[in-house]
């Protein structure tokens, strides 16, 4: 789907309906204001960063002037953002997660990474000899809460370097921490956005079942 009667100078994110089904494009703010943010879906891509030299986990410290009340200078997963409309040929088109997470890795933390469409192929090039940071969208779901309401795909990226580097001023800091390190910070702190605990359960469980 393109559209031509967008405005250059809007930030245009995916609304769809609670199925992923492609609505169209709405403004980020619009999208964001009270009334509408926990009334329509809209896309969003989200991952975990796994260090497999290491054996941990990253989490990124959102920039408090950048974000909404609700993520700002708190701890969050390792790279996310929302599918936006991007222009090409005077118009525009929406990204799909593989493309998103990319962009995201890119902009956020600074690392160029590579993803695979299948789980197979995903799992192969780990075992083979990870030369860059690896992704693959192995989870979409609708994620409902209060004050959201978002058609996610969910990631994990998995490197094997510590480096970061903050490209766009959405990130202000980064930690690695081990599996039980990362449950135990949950636990006894609540500095962190809410998805967080969700993401790190989904991409353990997935971890565990195909990373041995």
């Amino acid at each position: 789907m393109k559209n031509t009667n967008l405005k250059d100078d809007v930030e245009y994110i995916i609304h769809s309906d609670s199925k992923g089904n492609i609505i169209g494009p709405i403004p980020k703010n619009e999208a964001h204001s009270e009334g509408i943010r926990v009334n329509q879906t809209h896309y969003s891509t989200w991952s975990m960063i796994y260090n497999l030299s290491s054996g941990q986990y990253g989490i990124q410290l959102k920039n408090p002037n950048k974000h909404d009340k609700y993520g700002a200078g708190k701890w969050d997963m390792g790279v996310a953002g929302h599918n936006c409309y991007i222009k090409e040929n005077d118009s525009y088109r929406p990204i799909g997660f593989d493309e998103n997470l990319i962009k995201e890795a890119k902009e956020e933390i600074g690392i160029d990474l590579k993803m695979h469409n299948t789980r197979e192929d995903f799992l192969n090039e780990i075992k083979n000899n990870i030369k860059q940071p690896l992704g693959f969208i192995f989870k979409k779901f609708h994620y409902l809460t209060d004050i959201n309401n978002e058609w996610v795909g969910l990631g994990l990226i998995i490197t094997s370097n510590n480096k970061v580097k903050f490209e766009d001023g959405e990130v202000i800091d980064f930690k690695w921490l081990s599996p039980n390190e990362l449950k135990k910070y949950l636990e006894v702190n609540n500095n962190y956005c809410a998805p967080l605990p969700l993401v790190f359960e989904k991409a353990e469980k997935f971890r565990k079942k195909y990373l041995k």
